[in-house]
């Protein structure tokens, strides 16, 4: 292949963890790998007992240690990043001549210490922003999980190192030195890919420059996540199951799914006399047993199930009458993008990235977060109108194919590179105006 781009991505957690940035990252670059680019994954060894390099399927990956617990684990906290920060420019300044783009796909200390060695080495640096954290009314301190009918409160209390907040905020609050690092990076050379509409006005209020900004979102295999015909629920019978992907984290509003679907099952069953509605929530995390609790308590044990963790949920998409993805906040969702690839009729929140993809009563249903009451009428709308699932279906399935194939975003990607490199290839930069029309 002529101008083969020879690229190394950091990631901060990689394979063998589970989970929608690794997800992201590998199959980001193994469609790079697919167009004829090479590509070297360099990831933190989290575990001392994993391989310092291997190939993954013919994807090269170089881990990189640092200080380690008596169990074998990496070190990570405030102090614990800076071993691991020099460990990564050394092994990053090793390979300096076996890549043309550094693309760190975190806002991280890795971050910084990538643009060091781009500058120092005169390669291009590319950084992902993946989240913007929550909005002005999804406050994280002294969160709780939501209350709403429930008399007893007290197991809802969480504790705030489980709650992942926005990108900049959390590598100012995480790492020794995190205001610093940001304010580095802000100098920078580096370019940053945004992967929502939300993300582009939150880098410029905290100070990014606007021509280093370019808007590149999560894209889906559409060939992989397609619909299946012979699996899709026969709409003459009574079951209707809603499927919920997602980790078990405060972000993602499993709490609030819960206490929607406890007030649409406690709501007159005239409308589901026929019907028999199903929530299958597929993943796992630090707050299962406080959400097990929760299904006890709203008296919605027959109804709900806990699947765990699932390492391929084609089948289970294939197989759903519908999708929810109740969040607080987002970055741009993965699950979402792969269950509207399926065809699935969706009901999200208005969050960042989410409402990028879905467009109210065209392609899906968007709700207020954290809105308990105004979820439970859009799932009920799901479940009860056949007529509008099959409508939200086909335009979902439409949507991807049009804006959110992978092999699509990638080559944008490549042309963010490419211009990173000064090939003089064309980039679609985003005025602040533009963003919200």
């Amino acid at each position: 292949m002529q101008n083969r781009l020879r690229i190394c991505m950091i990631a901060f957690m990689f394979a063998p963890f589970v989970g929608g940035a690794e997800a992201r990252a590998e199959k980001q670059a193994r469609q790079l790998m697919a167009q004829g680019h090479n590509v070297t994954m360099v990831t933190l060894r989290h575990d001392k007992r994993w391989k310092k390099t291997e190939m993954l399927n013919g994807l090269p990956i170089v881990r990189v240690g640092g200080l380690y617990n008596r169990q074998g684990i990496l070190r990570i906290g405030r102090l614990g990043h800076l071993p691991i920060d020099l460990l990564m420019f050394l092994t990053l300044w090793r390979l300096r001549h076996r890549f043309d783009v550094l693309h760190s796909l975190q806002l991280s200390p890795l971050a910084a210490v990538a643009t060091l060695v781009g500058k120092l080495a005169k390669k291009p640096v590319v950084i992902s922003i993946p989240s913007t954290g929550p909005g002005k009314k999804q406050q994280a301190e002294d969160a709780t999980l939501m209350a709403d009918t429930l008399t007893q409160t007290a197991f809802l209390k969480i504790a705030f190192k489980d709650i992942v907040v926005g990108d900049i905020a959390y590598l100012s609050q995480s790492a020794l030195g995190g205001n610093a690092i940001v304010r580095y990076l802000k100098k920078s050379q580096a370019f940053y890919q945004v992967l929502s509409s939300r993300s582009f006005p939150y880098m410029l209020a905290n100070g990014f420059r606007r021509d280093k900004l370019v808007l590149i979102p999560n894209g889906v295999d559409a060939t992989k996540f397609q619909p299946a015909p012979e699996l899709r629920p026969d709409p003459t019978q009574a079951e209707r199951t809603i499927l919920c992907v997602s980790r078990l984290q405060y972000p993602k509003g499993v709490d609030v799914l819960l206490h929607a679907w406890g007030r649409m099952m406690h709501a007159s069953a005239e409308w589901r006399t026929h019907l028999k509605p199903k929530l299958l929530i597929a993943g796992e995390g630090p707050l299962q047993a406080q959400l097990e609790r929760m299904v006890t308590e709203l008296d919605i044990q027959e109804s709900v199930e806990f699947l765990g963790l699932q390492r391929n949920v084609i089948p289970l998409l294939q197989r759903a009458w519908g999708f929810v993805l109740p969040s607080r906040w987002e970055g741009m969702p993965n699950a979402l993008l792969e269950a509207m690839a399926i065809g699935l009729p969706c009901v999200a929140t208005r969050v960042s990235g989410s409402e990028d993809i879905v467009k109210d009563g065209i392609n899906g249903l968007l709700v207020e977060p954290e809105e308990a009451h105004e979820l439970a009428q859009a799932l009920r709308r799901l479940i009860e109108d056949t007529e509008l699932a099959q409508q939200l279906s086909q335009e979902a399935r439409a949507t991807i194919l049009r804006d959110y194939q992978l092999q699509r975003i990638v080559e944008q990607c490549v042309a963010l590179y490419r211009h990173a490199l000064g090939q003089d290839t064309e980039i679609q930069t985003l005025e602040l105006e533009e963003v919200h029309k």
